[in-house]
Formats: C-alpha cells, structure tokens, sequence
C-alpha cells in the first residue's frame, strides 16, 4: 500500500472547501428560488447583484501576469465578502505561479444568464464568461458559472462561486418547483 502525505496546508484548504460545500448545500436545502422570493425585493436589487456579480468574476478572470499577485487579489477583495476573499486568497499562490509561467494575459467579459435563488440578503446567479485567451491548463475560452453574492450594508459582494453539488441542488429544485412558483426564476 502507498502512503500519501499531506501538509497542514493542504489538509486546510480541504477542510475549507468540505465546509464551504457542505454549509452550501445545507443553505441551498432552505433558500427560496428566485420565484417564490419577498415580493417586496426590488428590480434594482437584482440589478445590483447582477453588476456585482459581472464585477467581481471579470477581476477575477482578468490575469496579466506581468503585473503583481498583490494587486489582482486587492481588486477581488474589494469586491469581495471577507470568506469570499479568503477563498480566492487561499491558494491565490499556486495559480499565480501557472499565470506566471505561461506569460497569462487574460482579458474577461461576463454576462448574467439568470437570477436562480434569492432570500433578500444572498442571490445566487449564473453568469457567462468569455475570455480573450484560455487559462493555462485550458483550451476554453467560453464558461458557464454559477455566483454566490451576499449583501452587506447596501451594496451586493461576491461571496463564492458554487460547487457542482450545490448547482445541481438549485437546479434540481427548480425542476420540481410547481408552475406558478417557477415563473420568476428568469
């Protein structure tokens, strides 16, 4: 039998994601879609999150590696919730060093689908991202994903992008949500 060794480093950085998946899948269970949201929410709050959202993924997809790690992790952070900063920070090094090795240049623009789950203080969307040159790794350049935004204060912040276990969670609940709650869901 081989033994694998794992440092505390990545043994953290996979606690992290167990709990960040497992805490999003637990929230999923109990978050209402965006059809059976508060009436009361307002289109702008919407429109709000959307622009968050399309900020916060074009930060995080556009690399040029010629300029420093610092300062493309302070332009995610700011638009960022803390956890959400954490999590991009947290193995920001590694990626950086790829984009350093390949000479990433990288130029993102990104366009919300849909509005898929509300609860007034978090919005989950999908957003469609288009890149100028794939990431090292890659041969993609075009990219569905799906965005955790949390509102703090008056302002929408990226909070994480979803695992598969809870995208497939929110669709699945769409599926079987009834008619007349599913028309708002676009």
């Amino acid at each position: 039998m081989k033994e694998i060794s794992l440092s505390k480093r990545n043994l953290a950085i996979a606690a992290v994601i167990g709990l960040v998946l497992a805490l999003g899948i637990l929230a999923i269970e109990h978050w209402p879609l965006s059809g059976t949201q508060d009436p009361t929410t307002k289109p702008t709050e919407d429109i709000k999150a959307s622009q968050a959202a399309i900020s916060a993924v074009e930060k995080i997809f556009q690399i040029d590696a010629t300029k420093s790690k610092e300062d493309w992790l302070k332009g995610i952070c700011e638009v960022s919730t803390p956890a959400g900063c954490t999590l991009i920070t947290t193995g920001a090094d590694r990626m950086w060093a790829q984009y350093v090795a390949a000479k990433t240049v990288i130029g993102a623009e990104v366009q919300p689908l849909q509005k898929l789950a509300d609860n007034g203080r978090e919005q989950v969307w999908q957003v469609a991202i288009s890149l100028t040159a794939p990431l090292p790794g890659s041969n993609k350049t075009e990219e569905i994903a799906y965005v955790a935004l949390a509102k703090t204060g008056d302002q929408w912040l990226f909070d994480r992008f979803l695992l598969q276990a809870e995208i497939d969670a929110i669709l699945a609940r769409q599926k079987t949500s009834t008619p007349a709650t599913s028309k708002g869901a676009k």
